[in-house]
């Protein structure tokens, strides 16, 4: 199978790794009636809130720290044009760092917010890559977000008439669990194999004239 080139490739993981995957779900869907559609994102969101957040905090850190210091011992710093100073420099500080620092601008969004924008990613992709087009409703995403590091399954209802209820949430939080240690490319290329397996232990078995309806290739945004 040829790999792809960087210039095809998601965000977040190797040629070697795209190729992996891509053969994953073709196996996968060789073996049973699923159709697999592999997604990987840099992010869900560009985040702008955390973006003001951390400008925020350093900037009144810097401020808070300054004052302190002056109170014990004062020195230049308590004139205003080097306080204001060194409060622009703490939000400058603050605003470079969430673009720098992931795990600092991950803290600033919150779990919440990153889960919201994530499942509406997840869903718009859903639609946008037909998942929902299959002759027997039997499409699933896996949905990988580099920078949040969390995943999303979502299954049309031929799936979700024979898998149990929350099977696809635990594939995703096993899932999230091995991008957070092994990165995007071998979290993505383990839920493909592990899916593979839970519709092949539920009985999906694929019809003697089943067709391949949806590309195998793994999927940037919204390619």
């Amino acid at each position: 199978m040829e790999t792809p080139t960087p210039s095809d490739l998601p965000p977040g993981i190797t040629g070697e790794e795209a190729a992996a995957i891509r053969a994953a779900v073709a196996e996968a869907e060789g073996l049973t009636g699923g159709e697999i559609v592999a997604l990987v994102l840099a992010s869900a969101d560009d985040y702008q809130v955390a973006f003001w957040k951390g400008a925020a905090l350093c900037g009144f850190a810097a401020a808070a720290v300054a004052a302190a210091i002056d109170q014990v011992r004062p020195l230049w710093i308590s004139r205003p044009f080097w306080m204001l100073l060194i409060v622009g420099c703490g939000l400058l500080a603050g605003a470079l760092a969430t673009r720098v620092v992931p795990p600092f601008r991950r803290w600033l969004c919150g779990a919440a917010l990153m889960d919201r924008r994530l499942q509406q990613r997840a869903r718009e992709a859903f639609l946008v890559h037909s998942v929902f087009t299959t002759r027997d409703r039997t499409g699933i995403l896996i949905a990988v977000s580099a920078f949040e590091r969390r995943v999303v399954v979502l299954a049309d209802e031929g799936i979700h008439s024979v898998v149990p209820a929350g099977t696809w949430e635990a594939l995703a939080r096993e899932t999230a669990a091995t991008v957070r240690e092994s990165g995007p490319g071998a979290g993505l290329l383990s839920a493909v194999r592990k899916a593979g397996g839970i519709l092949r232990h539920h009985g999906l078995i694929r019809r003697t004239d089943d067709d391949n309806e949806l590309p195998d290739s793994v999927r940037g945004d919204f390619q």
